[in-house]
């Protein structure tokens, strides 16, 4: 009925003011951690990223982990936040990015990732979508939380103005399946 520290993980290139592990999810034996301030030097001051670790042993609950990948936007920029959320489910990572401005002024977004292999807990990730509100509009914040399940996608946007200032709204996303 106890719990055992097992691991701690930090990121690789982790550095002063990063906030690595301010989102983290987990599903079977991948674990997606957000950096929302990371200074990735191709994005910017405060642009973001998100890291994926697998287990070194797939379903040994003592074994060590890895850091096998590195997300980012690939048209990020400074102060997105992109990692600000993180939800990871199966083979789809879904990364949150509150202050983009797509759609004006921290707007905000959401960017779905798939493992290249299926369940290859080795595989590399790759950027499959970049998902906005329809009536996305400056200071929303959409991508401030994310969570998936399957097919589905849900995105927060705590600034949404639709019931007042502040009020805040939900958008559910479905995966188009062949």
């Amino acid at each position: 009925s106890g719990w055992t520290q097992v691991a701690k993980l930090t990121a690789n290139d982790g550095a002063q003011g990063d906030y690595f592990g301010h989102s983290v999810s987990i599903d079977g034996d991948t674990t997606v951690i957000g950096a929302k301030s990371d200074d990735d030097n191709v994005r910017g001051s405060n642009s973001g990223s998100a890291y994926v670790f697998t287990r070194d042993t797939a379903g040994d609950l003592a074994s060590g982990w890895t850091q096998v990948a590195k997300l980012t936007a690939d048209d990020g920029a400074a102060s997105d936040g992109f990692g600000i959320s993180v939800s990871i489910d199966g083979d789809t990572v879904v990364v949150g990015a509150h202050a983009d401005d797509d759609k004006g002024s921290q707007s905000g977004s959401a960017y779905v990732f798939t493992r290249d292999a299926a369940s290859d807990l080795a595989s590399g990730w790759t950027h499959v979508a970049k998902l906005t509100a329809d009536d996305g509009a400056a200071y929303d914040e959409f991508g401030f939380s994310v969570s998936i399940d399957g097919d589905t996608v849900v995105i927060g946007a705590n600034k949404d103005r639709d019931k007042g200032i502040n009020s805040g709204s939900a958008y559910v996303f479905t995966r188009a399946t062949a």
